[in-house]
Formats: C-alpha cells, structure tokens, sequence
C-alpha cells in the first residue's frame, strides 16, 4: 500500500513521520537479523573457541573492558504447587567487541524434592515440550539487533568451560582425580572441558538415580574415550578426588568440606538469589579453602550467592579474602600457595558477559558460513515518533 501524507501519494520507499519528515528507506542499509537454532550455534563453534573466547572474557574484565549489568529473576506462582513461572534476563558487553547482548529466559521452575533433598529443576513446558531462552546480541555502533541465538547450547557449555577455566589456572599441575556430582548437562560439559586442560587418570561420578550415572559412564566412553566409574553416594565419589565439581541442582548442601582431601580444587556452580537462596557446599569446604575465588567480586558481592554470603554472615570469611577468577586468568592474583591447599571456585551466578563472549562469537562464525535463519532487521527497528 503507497503511504500517503497531506493528501499526496509518496512512493513506497518513503515514509512519512508524523511531523512531515520524510526516510527514504531505500537509502538506509537494512541488515538482516539472523536467528541462530542449538544446533546451528554447535555447528559454529567448536569447545575449544568456547575456552578461548571464555579466558578472553576475564582478561577483558581484568583489564576494566567489560561491563555488566546484574542478573534478575521475577517470579509468578501458578498455583500449582511447588511451581512457578520465572523470567530471568541478563546483560554485557566487551567493550572492544562493538556487541552488547541481553540473554532472557522464560522458565517454569519445579521444587518438588527429590529423594529428600530441595531442587530447582526447569520443565519443558513449551508447547510440544519445549523451553524458551534465547540470546539478543545489538551492535553497539548503531544500536540495531544482529542476531537471536537460542540459548540452551551456550548456556551448558559457557558454565563447562568456566569450570574448566578455574582448573587450569587454580587445579594443581598434576590434578587428575575428577569427581563430579551430577549426571546433567553441566555434569558433561564440565567433564568435557577439563579434560582439555587436564589429564584424567580417573573419574568417579554420583547422581542418586543409578540409571543416569549408569548412562553417563557409557557416554562418556563412547563420545569422550574417558573410562567413568559411577559411584553409589557423594562421599563414595569425592574420597581423594584431587579435583571436585558439584553441578547440581541442589538447594540445599550435598558437598561436605569434611571429605575433601589435601590439594583438592573445587567447583561449585548453584547460584542463588536473596529471595530463594540455595546452597550446594557446606559451611565447612569454604573454611578449609586456602583461596576462595568468584566470577568476579565485585558483581558476587551484589549478587550475594548463598554459598558465600552465608559464610561471610557467620564471620567465615570475608570479602576481603574472596579473590576474582579474571584477576587469577590475568596474572594478577596467584593461584595456589602450595600443592596441599583446598582451592574453591563459586561459580556464584551466571554472567552476562559469558554470553557476551560466546554468541556474538556464534553470530559472526555462523554469518560466515551461510548458516541461521536470516529476518529483515526493519522487523525490529523504528523511526522516532514525535
């Protein structure tokens, strides 16, 4: 249809705003927004540009070149019980990246116990069993959206290879005693990634339904060639594991402090937030920690996880002994003190500049390479209204 203004008809490359200026759309670059699916993003990236793209990341942080905004969490009851509906959304950008991404997931969250023990678990309950989440990454240059990249893919490898990043740089050299609590996504990405940084002697795992750890010891002969030895309780798993990953989805302490041997390097990823607190390490593995590392603290210390903000609250520890992971990747801060400390790293909350690092890297691999969904970016722009 030709727009029509003042009772002149106007081609229809023109539009006409409100106060009678007139865009010439046809002189105005419209890129495409691509629409990138898991599969597309696992077809663009390989885990190890996932590995450098996440060191990169804390370096940039490191370097004061990143900025982010907090992680939020509404949540709806849906008067079913132990139900509820979540949206969470986060933010960043690295700034000589030219990319600001807003990450958004749309949840329904169950925590109904398990076998005794308080979970958050996330249902498919999208249509046809499906869940939502998804990626917007925007040029900073000219503000318009380049792509949505689904989420899923990023969001269990972006946590694996942060485990992995700690490791490397915290982990002692010859650590190669792996003990994972958890047979989940996170559970398999964590193991995937650490065997690239370290040499596995020996893996033990736990999850109390034997079928999963049963299933997850096959995968990992078949996919991985790593030999894993299912194990019947969390203790069983971790006695004199040199390194300890906890990827539950607990919400209440199943690792003790108590069975961890000298030198161990711990991995804890629950997160928490004030109004639902969780917690997946007790008390007693932050105390014998000779060094207790976050993402970041500056953004912990807002965050406020309950794995550390609980310890701190009983005098623990404080702040001022939590050291920043991307001050440890950039060199700033020592790793270990010596081969028999007690290393923790507390993945204390997602981070958006994980996504940051990750789907902007998807986007440009996958534009490329000819691969995504393309849709006219003027679906999503808009002239100024006066």
């Amino acid at each position: 249809m030709t727009p029509v203004a003042r009772g002149r008809s106007v081609p229809a490359s023109v539009s006409v705003m409100p106060d009678g200026r007139r865009i010439n759309q046809e002189d105005v670059k419209m890129d495409s927004v691509l629409v990138l699916n898991n599969e597309t993003v696992e077809r663009a990236l390989s885990l190890d540009d996932c590995m450098d793209a996440i060191e990169r990341m804390y370096r940039a942080v490191a370097a004061g070149r990143a900025v982010e905004g907090l992680r939020d969490q509404t949540h709806v009851p849906l008067g079913e019980p132990h139900l509820a509906y979540c949206l969470k959304t986060m933010n960043g950008a690295l700034l000589d990246a030219g990319y600001m991404i807003l990450r958004i997931s749309s949840d329904v969250n169950d925590t109904t116990p398990v076998n005794g023990v308080a979970v958050t678990r996330h249902l498919a309950r999208g249509p046809g069993g499906t869940s939502c989440g998804f990626v917007i990454v925007f040029r900073t240059d000219n503000l318009a959206p380049v792509a949505i990249v689904h989420d899923d893919w990023l969001q269990l490898v972006r946590v694996g290879c942060t485990g992995a990043v700690s490791v490397r740089c915290l982990a002692r050299e010859d650590a190669g005693d792996l003990a994972l609590i958890g047979t989940g996504g996170q559970a398999w990405w964590h193991l995937a990634a650490i065997a690239r940084v370290r040499r596995l002697r020996r893996v033990r795992v736990y999850s109390p339904t034997p079928a999963n750890r049963e299933r997850f010891a096959q995968r990992a002969s078949e996919a991985l060639g790593l030999q894993v030895e299912p194990m019947p309780d969390v203790r069983t798993a971790v006695d004199g594991a040199d390194i300890v990953v906890a990827a539950t989805n607990v919400s209440q302490p199943i690792l003790h402090g108590g069975w961890l041997a000298p030198g161990a390097h711990v991995v804890s990823i629950v997160s928490s937030e004030r109004v639902r607190p969780r917690r997946e390490i007790d008390d007693e593995v932050v105390r014998r920690a000779a060094r207790v590392v976050a993402h970041w603290k500056p953004y912990a210390m807002r965050q406020e996880a309950a794995d550390l903000a609980e310890p701190i609250a009983k005098g623990i520890l404080g702040w001022d002994d939590i050291d920043s992971l991307c001050d440890v990747v950039a060199g700033k801060v020592k790793g270990r003190a010596s081969d028999t400390d007690i290393t923790l790293f507390k993945n204390d909350a997602g981070m958006g500049l994980q996504f940051a690092a990750l789907a902007p890297l998807a986007y440009e691999r996958a534009r490329d390479a000819g691969l995504g969904t393309a849709l006219p970016a003027s679906l999503f722009l808009q002239a100024p209204m006066h």
